[in-house]
């Protein structure tokens, strides 16, 4: 890729419109052509910015994950509780799954779709979810430290369950056609976390 500034208009647009098509047909139904239609660029341009499909994959990846984790990080400003800023990650995972514009998850459509067949597309897809789940177990283990030091429950594994209510929730999602199977599942999750926590 020839710059990754994506301030660039026509890369914006670029990025754009693959990230649509992708998230609406899949990493494999989504052709060059297409998305240099939809983007109204020429294909010239695409290969200004990238060598083929697979590099716009990563690099698409890489934009997802970034823009989900800063939503998530600023939602959870000035939250010096690690317990409330979990509650808050919850709280805007329901709200965004409730919005019009949610579309579904990239990450997760590449790993359900390419995971044997690009390598590199499923490690950057290994990174970011380990990145998340890691996260959020970090803090539902500093708050078991702080509430429940007791317990016998694992709270590290807990990240990776949340990662893996949101990831099937998405699959739910797609095919009702919204996000309220999502938030209901994710309104149980934060329940549970309360049985486990006491508040």
């Amino acid at each position: 890729m020839s710059t990754t500034n994506t301030e660039n208009p026509t890369l914006t647009k670029l990025l754009d419109a693959a990230e649509e098509q992708m998230l609406s047909c899949g990493y494999v139904a989504a052709s060059i052509d297409g998305i240099c239609t939809a983007a109204g660029v020429t294909k010239g341009s695409f290969f200004h910015y990238f060598k083929s499909k697979e590099e716009l994959g990563k690099v698409l990846l890489e934009r997802f994950g970034n823009r989900q984790q800063e939503r998530f990080m600023d939602a959870c400003t000035g939250i010096a509780d690690p317990l409330e800023r979990v509650y808050k990650v919850i709280e805007t995972a329901i709200q965004s799954c409730q919005s019009p514009d949610m579309k579904g998850c990239l990450i997760g459509t590449f790993a359900q779709e390419i995971s044997e067949t690009h390598p590199e597309l499923r490690e950057i897809c290994k990174c970011s979810f380990e990145g998340f789940a890691t996260g959020m177990g970090a803090d539902l283990t500093a708050a078991k430290e702080l509430y429940a030091k007791g317990a016998s429950f694992d709270a590290a594994s807990l990240g990776a369950y949340f990662l893996s209510v949101i990831q099937g929730s998405m699959l739910l999602m797609r095919t009702n056609g919204d996000g309220e199977a999502m938030a209901l599942n994710l309104e149980h999750f934060r329940e549970y976390l309360r049985s486990l926590y006491g508040r």
